[in-house]
């Protein structure tokens, strides 16, 4: 079960290296906000290769369960808005700091069930229960608002990318990038729904691995874009 996570770790800090580098060479700001991305993604599924090889443990889960599923969509879909709609993005990034803020107090606090992380698997989102304290309830609303919103945004920006560049005749790269970014967003939520359903976890690992090279083809695809964001937005009435 190492394999997989293990690859998705190496696959996705590898990436957030490069955008990084790319940032330092043309400070774009979705450029960074998708290296801090995919940053997390890596710490994430560096948490699935301890608990693979070791077991997991209430902290171990707390970080998995805070960068893979409370934060993550929210940068991926941060960097969405400031590629495509930069005038909302300073808006954007501080209701994602308070959500984050009330997610990290959520998964700090809550309870855990300790007989659900005796598993070198991905442990059972019952792991945290709704009715075990007002924490829980915090962690897993915050997950689920971030990643409902942030996955909307995805979706959203890349079907806004689309409608944009067939008004005006733009170039297609944004809309590229958009589709890539949401579609391995969805894959990977993709592989968590299966697993927890048919209890597959090499579906999550694979599901995980394709994902990320899914949305770092995303990434390279907005290098090609315009610089200004404006250029994709639909055709005002003259």
């Amino acid at each position: 079960m190492i394999f997989y996570p293990l690859l998705a770790t190496l696959i996705s800090a590898a990436f957030a290296v490069t955008l990084w580098l790319q940032y330092r060479a043309k400070p774009r700001p979705y450029l960074l906000a998708w290296a801090v991305a995919l940053a997390f993604y890596a710490i994430a599924a560096l948490t699935e290769v301890i608990g693979a090889a070791n077991g997991w443990n209430p902290l171990l889960y707390r970080t998995y369960y805070y960068f893979g599923a409370i934060i993550l969509v929210g940068v991926l879909a941060l960097g969405s808005i400031l590629l495509l709609f930069p005038r909302w993005s300073r808006v954007a990034l501080w209701v994602l700091i308070v959500l984050a803020a009330i997610g990290l107090a959520g998964i700090v606090g809550a309870t855990l069930q300790p007989g659900l992380l005796d598993t070198r698997q991905v442990p059972s989102v019952d792991t945290i229960r709704l009715e075990h304290g007002s924490f829980n309830v915090v962690a897993l609303i915050m997950a689920a608002v971030v990643n409902s919103v942030g996955t909307i945004i995805l979706v959203g920006g890349a079907a806004w990318s689309a409608y944009g560049a067939w008004r005006r005749g733009a170039p297609s790269s944004r809309l590229v990038a958009n589709i890539l970014i949401a579609a391995g967003a969805l894959i990977v939520a993709g592989a968590s729904t299966l697993t927890r359903l048919f209890h597959v976890y090499e579906l999550f690992y694979v599901g995980q691995a394709i994902g990320v090279l899914v949305m770092f083809g995303g990434f390279v695809a907005a290098q090609r874009a315009p610089r200004r964001a404006a250029n994709l937005e639909p055709a005002a009435s003259r």
